[in-house]
């Protein structure tokens, strides 16, 4: 292989374009590889402090700041003791913790649906309250796990308010079904509470009226009122058909 001819290079005018050349690449990976990225680098600091500066933390001390975070964990405390205490109060069922955490199968949900129909419409004879919705309001055909849990949700509310109508001596149950599930969830989309709606319709005189609505807002009886419509009842011991939708509510 021939050898290159580095004979140009030992004149003093080309020494110097070289030299010159070698300090132009070096002058440019110095700009490229060192001095912008330190200036980056310099520019996010002065942003960070900057931050830091404009902070109403910044003229705290390393114990100003340990006091500041205990002051916080303490509002932190003291607003999930309130939400929790909250949540206990407004909820429509007692065992809340038990029935947010229930899992059934499809069986488990036929033998509660058989029970619950068979022990309302015993205990609606021994009250001699007609229940004419024997079913509820609810079937047995289900697709998923997830449906059957909804179900038996369902299922507990509609109890639930079947039960409260029938302590409060109505005239008759004509109607009680449940509706879809209604979940709220707060601003970061964390799921707060579920309403299960269940519209009724029922027989009642004004008496029973007013302690019906005095129930509803009881201890592990609150039920969200979506709306109500009070019409003549068919007969004078019936003085009022209601029909209304009420919201079972379960916290999480």
């Amino acid at each position: 292989m021939k050898k290159p001819n580095l004979d140009i290079l030992k004149t003093e005018r080309a020494q110097v374009i070289f030299i010159l050349m070698i300090i132009a690449v070096g002058l440019f990976c110095t700009i490229r590889f060192v001095f912008i990225p330190q200036q980056r680098m310099a520019d996010e600091n002065k942003t960070v402090r900057h931050q830091l500066a404009s902070s109403k933390f910044a003229s705290y001390t390393i114990d100003g700041m340990q006091s500041v975070a205990r002051h916080e964990h303490q509002n932190l405390q003291l607003l999930s003791n309130q939400w929790a205490r909250i949540a206990a109060r407004l909820t429509s069922f007692e065992d809340q913790s038990l029935v947010r955490n229930i899992g059934v199968d499809r069986i488990d949900y036929k033998v509660q649906l058989y029970d619950i129909r068979e022990r309302l419409e015993s205990k609606s004879r021994e009250l001699n309250i007609p229940l004419v919705p024997k079913e509820l309001g609810l079937n047995e055909d289900l697709d998923s796990g997830e449906a059957v849990r909804v179900r038996m949700l369902q299922l507990k509310a509609v109890e639930k308010l079947a039960d409260l109508t029938l302590d409060r001596q109505i005239s008759r149950l004509v109607e009680i079904y449940p509706l879809a599930p209604i979940i709220h969830k707060d601003k970061a989309g964390q799921q707060i509470f579920t309403e299960y709606p269940v519209r009724v319709e029922c027989d009642i005189d004004f008496e029973r009226l007013y302690t019906c609505f005095q129930s509803v807002f009881e201890k592990d009886q609150v039920f969200a009122f979506h709306n109500i419509r009070v019409e003549s009842g068919p007969t004078f011991d019936s003085k009022l058909r209601v029909k209304a939708v009420l919201s079972a509510l379960l916290f999480e």
